[in-house]
């Protein structure tokens, strides 16, 4: 962890990965969704390291407000359990 980017796509991973789990012991996730979050933040970190700050802000930014939308999602109803 040389720089702020290192830390932001950490802390993006990090909070990726750790909300699958959650929400994989409640219901069936895409994954479609966390992997792009994880790709976003590898290209982030990537780009804020060789001169493209402006871009990386942008992408951890964007990667960011995609965890948070999942999060904020309501886990599915089941219809097995509502009978």
């Amino acid at each position: 962890m040389t720089t702020i980017f290192d830390l932001l796509s950490v802390m993006l991973f990090i909070a990726a990965a750790g909300l699958f789990l959650v929400r994989v012991r409640h219901e069936d996730p895409p994954l479609a969704p966390y992997l792009l979050i994880t790709l976003v933040s590898i290209v982030g970190g990537w780009l804020g390291n060789n001169g493209g700050g402006a871009p990386a802000v942008g992408l951890l930014i964007a990667a960011a407000f995609l965890t948070l939308h999942l999060a904020s999602q309501p886990y599915r109803e089941d219809p097995e359990e509502q009978n």
